[in-house]
This record gives structure tokens, C-alpha cells and sequence, in this order.
């Protein structure tokens, strides 16, 4: 779960909403909407319209929606396969289709993903008009020149954690609020072509240093903030979904910016 819908999370409303989709015996109705290729945020759609009628005119709660519907798969291993599945109804009108069934990626693969991500990224981007890129629609979400800068940083502060766990003994792994760093690095202000090129070479020198990496040196731990531990492969792991959640978010805005009439919640520049 990105940082930017921490604040949203703790909110009564917010705390609600993860009660109802994090319920165990959801799963299952997630899992068999995804095995006849059904966004699986689908299953929840009629409850959140009879008990919370307030989300269908709020942005950011239907956007926590998809994004905690989507943790709860890829907690369970499951794969993106279309990232915008219609759906009917009137709170949600896309949503992600997931793999009919669990999928455990080698490490090897994990890496390769990695390794494809600045094409993709690439790719989401081109999808964009240069002139929207620093448009952002309302909710939470990113601007795609955000979004760009923010996956370069990211990638500095990953290697971080991965050095720190292969050189030090459990050794403390902090989490980052991207949205703070957004507005402290005015990501707005930046040219997103040069981000993508530092990320394209940020990513190039961590692929390298991951793929000589031998299990006992993936199974070396470090404790994230303070509580959780995880392995070096767990972080990795971590990497690619995050990789996946903003190729996800900026096809969604590539889609929401080329509808006619979409217009910006904060054009130009400004903090996130």
C-alpha cells in the first residue's frame, strides 16, 4: 500500500473500508471473480454501495479500495493480467484482473521483471502528452512526471535497504512517505525525460548486484521499521510490486487524461 493513503487509512472511514475488504472470507470471492476474469474489486462493489454510499463521491476512498483489493491479491501471489477490467455498477467502473491462480515468480524472474521495468515505465509514459504530465486528476494519485521521479528515488532508497541487509546484521529498515518526499524534492518542478534515464541506469546497477546474489544471502533478514522482519528476497519481491502498483496507476491515468473533457484536480506545478 503506497504511503499517500497512510493519512486515509487511519481515518473512521478508512479503517472501515480495510475491515470489510481485508475480511479473510473475502478472499474467496476475489479469487473466483479472478478465475472467470473479473476485476476482483468487483466482489465488494454491491456492499460498498448499500453500507457506504459516501464512496461514490469520494476519489480518494474508491482508490483505496482498488489499491487495498489489489494487496490482498498479490498477498496471496496472484498476478496482474489486464489492468482495467470494466466493471458494472455505480462505484467502480474499472478495476485490475488478476491470474486465475497463485503464481510464485524464481527469483530469476523477479529479477528479469525488474530489468523491464524502465521499458515499461517508458511505455506508460509515452501514453501521456508531454503538456499532461504534470496533471493530476482527483484523489491522491501522482502526476505521471510524480510518479516518474518518485520510482528513481525509490530505486536509491531499495539499494539501501539491500546493501544494508547483506552487510549488516539485521539492521533497521525505515519506510519512506513518498508523497512527503515528493514535496520536498518538488517533484513537479523536474524534467520527468531525465528522471526516466536516471532510473533506467539506477535500475541497470541494481539488476546487476541482485542477479549474483546465492540463497543464503537472500534469506538474510532486516527489521522494517523496528517490528517486521523480512528477508533480502522479501524486499526484492517488494520491489516488483511496486514497480507493478505505478505501471497500474499511470495506465489509469493515461486512460482517466485521454477520456474527453477529463480535466486536471492541480495542473502545472505545485507540491503532491
Amino acid at each position: 500500500m503506497h504511503s499517500r493513503f497512510d493519512r486515509f487509512r487511519a481515518t473512521p472511514l478508512g479503517q472501515q473500508l480495510e475491515a470489510l475488504i481485508d475480511d479473510p472470507a473475502r478472499y474467496p470471492e476475489y479469487a473466483a471473480l479472478s478465475r472467470v476474469g473479473v476485476a476482483a474489486v468487483a466482489a465488494i462493489a454491491d456492499d460498498i454501495a448499500e453500507r457506504f454510499p459516501e464512496v461514490a463521491q469520494d476519489t480518494t476512498a474508491r482508490q483505496f479500495c482498488g489499491a487495498l483489493v489489489a494487496e490482498r491479491m498479490r498477498r496471496q501471489g496472484h498476478q496482474v493480467v489486464q489492468a482495467r477490467g470494466r466493471i458494472g455498477g455505480a462505484v467502480f467502473s474499472y478495476g485490475a484482473v488478476f491470474s486465475p491462480r497463485p503464481v510464485v515468480l524464481p527469483f530469476a524472474a523477479v529479477v528479469a521483471g525488474l530489468a523491464r521495468m524502465p521499458d515499461a515505465l517508458a511505455a506508460c509514459m509515452a501514453a501521456i502528452a508531454p503538456p499532461r504530465r504534470r496533471w493530476r486528476l482527483a484523489g491522491t494519485g501522482f502526476s505521471a512526471t510524480e510518479h516518474v521521479c518518485h520510482l528513481r528515488d525509490l530505486d536509491s532508497v531499495f539499494a539501501q535497504r539491500i546493501e544494508a541487509i547483506r552487510r549488516s546484521a539485521l539492521p533497521i529498515i525505515a519506510s519512506v512517505d513518498g508523497t512527503v518526499l515528493a514535496a520536498e524534492r518538488a517533484y513537479q518542478e523536474q524534467d520527468p525525460d531525465l528522471a526516466l534515464a536516471a532510473f533506467r541506469r539506477g535500475r541497470e546497477r541494481l539488476c546487476a548486484a541482485l542477479r549474483p546474489l546465492d540463497a543464503a544471502t537472500l534469506a538474510r533478514c532486516g527489521l522494517r521499521d523496528g517490528l517486521h522482519r523480512m528477508t533480502l528476497e522479501q524486499i526484492v519481491r517488494e520491489l516488483l510490486d511496486h514497480d507493478r502498483t505505478h505501471c497500474l496507476e499511470l495506465q489509469e491515468l493515461a486512460a482517466e487524461l485521454a477520456q474527453e473533457g477529463a480535466l486536471p484536480a492541480a495542473p502545472g506545478h505545485g507540491d503532491a
